[in-house]
């Protein structure tokens, strides 16, 4: 297995190579969304003595600082490509190999993953020091980020199969990837940091898997919870991405006995 990753990561880095200005405009565009949101609760911040809640401007500058460097290693775009490879028949060649498909997703997003991560810290570093953004961070906190960010990470790509396998019941999937998407924009800590939300909203979130993907990293790394809640929230998010994983292993395999090959 092994060699078959160090081939699909060379091949896979020679394709990305050949479109390195698109992934850097990809990289900033999603980078302006949590700009905005930082602009929009900084002037809510100032209207109201500086504070909103527990979160003064120097906390929410920190906070979208995070979710954005959160966002870039955890997000996933599954559900639309899995959709495109389904109506083109490309997925039947590939259900053909001994390998899984799940595996060249992997890859790809790794791959997309560490040709962003330089731009998108330089980036990160300018807005930061354009807002003063501040961290409580300890060395504990960093140290419990990365396996935060990295189940983040797993549970989006999990979950984003998921809703991806149902393709093989529609074929398009556009329609239920747009609803999980909306719902993760509520839930996941993207408009507001999860401690701000309204109390029923905020409940939701750490019910649903949504707010574990990328506002629960996004604190840790910001220093907002303490080392102990950190530790509680990484395992609930252990248990999230075991919960989607044998949801795929079921998903996958009465999936694949409906898919019908469109477009092949």
């Amino acid at each position: 297995m092994i060699e078959i990753y160090r081939a699909l990561f060379v091949g896979q880095i020679q394709a990305a190579s050949q479109y390195r200005v698109q992934s850097v405009l990809w990289m900033l565009f999603s980078v302006i969304r949590p700009v905005i949101f930082l602009a929009a609760w900084v002037a809510v911040a100032n209207a109201q003595g500086g504070q909103v809640g527990s979160y003064d401007v120097r906390d929410f500058a920190a906070y979208y600082v995070a979710l954005s460097l959160v966002s870039n290693l955890a997000t996933s775009w599954n559900a639309y490509d899995f959709e495109f490879e389904i109506r083109m028949g490309r997925l039947s060649p590939k259900l053909l190999r001994p390998l899984h498909p799940i595996h060249y997703a992997v890859v790809e997003n790794i791959v997309w993953k560490m040709t962003t991560i330089i731009p998108m810290l330089i980036v990160l570093g300018f807005v930061a020091a354009t807002f003063d953004a501040r961290f409580r961070s300890t060395p504990a906190h960093l140290a419990l980020f990365v396996p935060s960010v990295v189940l983040g990470a797993s549970l989006a790509f999990l979950a984003g199969w998921v809703v991806a396998t149902t393709a093989f019941w529609t074929t398009r999937v556009h329609a239920v990837s747009t609803l999980w998407d909306r719902a993760a924009f509520i839930f996941a800590g993207q408009i507001a940091p999860l401690a701000l939300l309204p109390g029923a909203l905020q409940t939701i979130a750490l019910v649903l898997p949504f707010g574990y993907m990328l506002g629960v990293p996004a604190e840790i790394l910001q220093g907002a919870v303490d080392v102990p809640t950190a530790m509680v929230l990484i395992v609930v998010q252990a248990v999230w991405v075991g919960i989607f994983y044998a949801l795929l292993q079921v998903v996958w395999r009465v999936g694949v006995r409906q898919y019908t090959g469109v477009g092949a």
